[in-house]
């Protein structure tokens, strides 16, 4: 009998993987009972990492375009994204022209921040896409933005909706 109570062939092989995890039990043999314990933990182990691969989606792959300035003091943003398995990853910037130049303490003339948006959301089983978009600025200040939009054939559409500028994009299949 066990410490918890329970007998037979079942029950002592139970108590083994405990003793093995760190919890009292009675000493047995290691040989056919250990590596049941391990082949048991690894079954375990697999299925859950299984689990946690998504399923690809039609929307998967490189998506690039560029989004409108929807502003008067708003650029235009070149857009890059990519869709593994419903989940969004992306980049936006802007083209060539940048900020105004920064000045530094001591006068000299610093190079313009970058105009970099980190972009992330989820495309839905509908097609539906949600997009949060985060743009560091100087020290802590940042802005954000919000899009949403739909995957079409062979496009993707997506309009801000939160945000300073109201941007829009259609995106196409890149490499």
């Amino acid at each position: 009998m066990t410490h918890d109570g329970s007998s037979g062939p079942r029950a002592s092989r139970r108590a083994h993987c405990l003793s093995a995890a760190g919890t009292r039990a009675r000493q047995e043999p290691r040989g056919p009972v250990a590596l049941s314990c391990l082949i048991g933990v690894l079954a375990l182990a697999s299925s859950a990492w299984a689990q946690t691969a998504a399923p690809p989606s039609p929307a998967d792959g490189v998506w690039i375009g560029r989004a409108d300035g929807g502003g008067v003091s708003c650029a235009p943003l070149d857009v890059r994204i990519t869709i593994e398995g419903g989940l969004l990853d992306g980049i936006a910037s802007e083209p060539g022209s940048g900020p105004a130049p920064v000045q530094g303490k001591r006068g000299e003339t610093l190079p313009p921040p970058p105009a970099l948006w980190q972009l992330n959301g989820q495309v839905k089983a509908s097609g539906v896409i949600d997009i949060i978009g985060l743009r560091s600025m100087k020290d802590r200040d940042r802005q954000r933005s919000r899009w949403s939009g739909r995957v079409g054939s062979g496009t993707l559409s997506v309009t801000e909706t939160e945000g300073p500028c109201r941007r829009s994009a259609t995106l196409a299949r890149g490499r």
